[in-house]
């Protein structure tokens, strides 16, 4: 008996000294995580306040790990080993892959499908919109052959796609044609990932009423040892004799990370597939820092400043060219996390920004020139966040409050060159020094039962608006001044593992959004497809979006499936009708419209993306999206959807992922459900393929290249606008271009 109880006892404490002892933390942050159930043969348990879990190593078993903000991990018997030797296991949260979503990120992870690489030569792009073109998901509307392209996802643009930087940095565009929309002034090169959030489900960041489309810059990245840190990169274009070359340089040590950055492109005319030209010229150009300071081991401080500027550009689809747009951003953002609490942490943002733009029709090629005409505006946007982040044993709950306040002024004049006002210069009130403030509070909560993710989400928001100097003729038309609404967004969702490699998710939201500037105080100016100009109603209802979203995930060894459904019912959809009474400014306008309310519209498709590994070099994939929208109220399809749009990519990765060459097919289908009555036409279908291939000299270069549009094929895109004075032409997609790009990293 003696004899069994030693043996028992000196296994006992065997077990307890060969017990290995691994933190598990949350790779953004560094943040420990509690709670976090697991599973390791027989062993099982939580992780407690530091994220700590003792196991005995097993060869050949994996470590299963669940928790409610970072899902259902398996982690191979190798990857247990590596954590064991460093003592830290990291994770990544799950909000992004529970919730429909899609990220582009610098790096891709082979287990994450909806992850997309963000190569040299997309750090170098100098306008974001065009960047995420390389999916499907995203149109955009185009007005300049170059510069300036105004997202649609889902059907959905402008203001009911919120697009920001960094949990809650924005831009105001302030050209009322939207020259500058705000995903224009995003400097990429600075972003490591953009996760786009599909329907009205993500409310933390401000009212996400078609989507949201948010740009992250990079992490802290501290180091024990002072170290330095920089990237350059060039690339020419052949199409258009395009430019660019973008540059980064930093300091990290124990407590800080501090770099600088800087970016320039310009481009001339390029030739479209039928060897026309297509007016296209840019200068662009950017300057800005970013840091971080790291104040105790639970608090840091992050400031960003960011400098854009950008001159003679032409927008072949207006009546003006951007003569300068100059726009500074900038950010500071405090984090305190706490351990042994149930609060977690304690995020806190100011940001600001500010827009001066010009535009004028001196460079317009008119004849005969009737008129000459400036435009000159400005935009201030302020914005504060404050949101606590608290972590339970089976749950854990974000809430806070924001506030923005977005103010538009500006003046356009026109010199009268013929007719009985010749001489005379007239001046036109285009933004009535208008201003709409929104205070908004949140939360989100998540929990699991069992295989079973649950996130609820809830907004209310107060959003009022007025002008500070309304136009008479206004006036009379639009006496509500100011207008006040109160918003209420609620979201529910669940995703539910029905095995290791199927997820299914279904999420219902509804979610309300006021008038936007333009929507609400545009005076007489022509800012949509059609010729006709556009006045304000601050007497609008809000926008409601009832949505129901369905996704489905299957995951192998060697490949997966993404499939993403999703039907929404509108309700008060702001569109605009004719108003026979007014008169235009500008007599070559077709008449005047008024913003109102649509009473019933629906949308409704579908989103597909299969993913799968051939052999151990051989990849291919399709992306492909799908939307169906309609006025109900009239009977008539709505403005601006793209027609099914097809991706399909094949390609591969030899010499130990050195080189990897990559061919991509693209076929968008005829578009001929359209709105006649917004001026748009039918788009015929086009085919287009494109290569590019990248080769990592070393650590520290890689030099890539390609031949887009190989078959010089003449296109265009159905958000393309038509060119002033063509008889609606719209304007053509570029022709072959030859690109090549050369990018360094210390």
């Amino acid at each position: 008996m003696r004899k069994t109880l030693s043996f028992c006892l000196i296994l006992l404490g065997f077990q307890a000294y060969s017990q290995k002892t691994i933190q598990i933390i949350d790779r953004a942050s560094n943040a420990p995580i509690a709670h976090a159930h697991y599973l390791y043969s027989t062993q099982k348990g939580s992780s407690s306040n530091k994220g700590e879990i003792k196991i005995n190593f097993i060869e050949g078993v994996k470590l299963h790990i669940s928790h409610v903000n970072y899902g259902k991990k398996i982690i191979d018997s190798h990857a247990v080993k590596n954590a064991i030797e460093s003592g830290k296991l990291f994770l990544d949260k799950a909000y992004i892959s529970l919730m429909p979503a899609t990220v582009i990120a610098r790096q891709s992870g082979k287990s994450e499908s909806k992850i997309m690489k963000v190569s040299p030569q997309d750090k170098l792009s100098h306008d974001a919109g065009e960047f995420l073109s390389q999916t499907a998901l995203i149109g955009g509307i185009r007005k300049s052959g170059s510069y300036g392209f105004d997202p649609v996802m889902r059907g959905f643009k402008y203001n009911q796609i919120n697009i920001i930087m960094d949990n809650g940095l924005s831009a105001t565009a302030a050209c009322p044609n939207r020259m500058d929309p705000p995903i224009s002034q995003i400097p990429l090169n600075m972003i490591d990932k953009v996760e786009i959030m599909k329907g009205p489900h993500s409310l933390r960041y401000g009212s996400s009423f078609g989507g949201s489309i948010h740009f992250k810059s990079s992490g802290n990245g501290f180091s024990e040892q002072v170290k330095s840190f920089g990237r350059a990169s060039g690339s020419y274009e052949s199409n258009g004799d395009i430019f660019r070359t973008e540059a980064l340089a930093g300091l990290k040590g124990k407590f800080y990370n501090f770099g600088i950055f800087g970016a320039y492109s310009q481009g001339s005319d390029y030739e479209d597939g039928n060897g026309n030209k297509v007016a296209s010229e840019f200068n662009r150009r950017n300057i800005g820092l970013s840091g971080v300071l790291k104040l105790s081991n639970s608090q840091s401080m992050k400031l960003s400043a960011n400098s854009n500027y950008a001159e003679n550009v032409d927008f072949p689809a207006l009546n003006m060219d951007l003569r300068e747009d100059d726009t500074k951003l900038i950010s500071l953002g405090h984090k305190i996390t706490f351990h042994k609490s149930a609060l977690a942490s304690l995020s806190t943002s100011a940001n600001a920004s500010f827009v001066d733009h010009v535009m004028d029709n001196l460079d317009k090629n008119l004849n005969p020139r009737k008129v000459n005409a400036i435009t000159e505006a400005k935009t201030k946007n302020y914005s504060f966040r404050t949101e606590a982040a608290f972590q339970f044993k089976e749950s854990s709950l974000f809430t806070g409050l924001d506030y923005k306040s977005e103010q538009a002024e500006g003046t356009r004049s026109r010199e009268m060159l013929m007719g009985s006002m010749a001489g005379n210069t007239v001046y036109d009130n285009i933004w009535q020094d208008s201003k709409i403030n929104n205070l908004g509070l949140f939360g989100e909560f998540h929990f699991s039962l069992n295989n079973t993710y649950f996130v609820a989400s809830a907004r209310f928001d107060n959003n009022w608006a007025e002008s500070r100097q309304k136009d008479d003729n206004f006036a009379i038309l639009n006496p509500k001044n100011p207008s006040t609404n109160v918003n209420i967004s609620l979201s529910i969702g669940a995703t539910h593992d029905v095995s290791d490699k199927v997820r299914m998710g279904l999420w219902f939201g509804r979610a309300a959004r006021s008038g936007s500037l333009t929507e609400r105080f545009i005076n007489y100016l022509p800012v949509d497809i059609d010729p006709y100009e556009r006045i304000g109603n601050t007497s609008l209802d809000p926008e409601i979006n009832y949505q129901l979203d369905y996704n489905f995930s299957w995951k192998e060894k060697n490949f997966d499936l993404d499939i993403n459904v999703f039907t929404s019912f509108l309700r008060n959809y702001i569109s605009s009708e004719i108003k026979n009474e007014l008169s235009p400014r500008i007599a070559s306008a077709a008449g005047v419209k008024q913003y109102i309310n649509i009473n019933k519209a629906v949308m409704r498709g579908f989103e597909i993306n299969f993913n799968q590994s051939i052999t151990n070099h051989l990849y291919h994939k399709i992306n492909l999206a799908y939307t169906y929208g309609k006025n109900k109220e009239q009977n008539h399809a709505l403005p601006e959807i793209p027609p099914m749009d097809i991706r399909y990519a094949f390609g591969g990765h030899f010499f130990k992922n050195k080189f990897q060459p990559e061919f991509t097919f693209r076929y968008a289908l005829k578009q001929s459900r359209i709105a006649k009555t917004y001026g748009e036409t039918e788009t015929p279908d086009f085919f287009i393929a494109n290569f590019r291939a990248s080769y990592f000299v070393s650590n520290h270069i890689n030099l890539s290249g390609g031949l887009r549009n190989i078959f010089d094929k003449a296109y265009y895109e159905h958000l393309s606008r038509s060119v002033k004075g063509s008889n609606n032409q719209s304007i053509y997609a570029p022709g072959r271009s030859f690109y090549i790009t050369l990018a360094l990293s210390l």
